[in-house]
């Protein structure tokens, strides 16, 4: 099964690189991209279907956990993984309370990232 990702980061050079790491992956496809929270709620919620939204939380426009719940209000089934710099117990308390299925930090290494998007899409399934 190919994993269709939607990735959301406001920092180009970031999100260039992670999307360049996730097309080297076989098993995933890169369903878009968005450099702000109110496009990624257009995009996720746009006829492209991904299966997933790999999300940043810190955006200027509509931070990560406001974008998760507007995606969330129209399409609940759609996991959200939030990857961010923020390593606070706090924050990711309250993304996952706001629906997300997995918090990682920027850094973190692709294998555990990619276990994390496949379970996230699995456990979106079982639901």
């Amino acid at each position: 099964m190919t994993l269709r990702v939607l990735v959301v980061d406001d920092h180009p050079a970031f999100r260039r690189a992670l999307i360049s790491a996730l097309r080297m992956v076989k098993s995933v496809e890169v369903a878009g991209e968005a450099g702000g929270g109110v496009e990624a709620v257009e995009l996720a919620l746009s006829g492209d279907d991904p299966d997933l939204v790999l999300m940043d939380l810190s955006m200027p426009d509509l931070d990560g956990i406001e974008a998760m719940i507007r995606i969330h209000r129209i399409r609940p089934d759609l996991p959200v993984v939030i990857l961010t710099a923020h390593a606070d117990p706090g924050v990711e308390k309250a993304a996952r309370e706001a629906g997300a299925r997995g918090f990682l930090a920027k850094g973190t290494p692709l294998e555990d990232l990619l276990a994390v998007l496949h379970e996230a899409v699995g456990a979106s399934a079982r639901s």
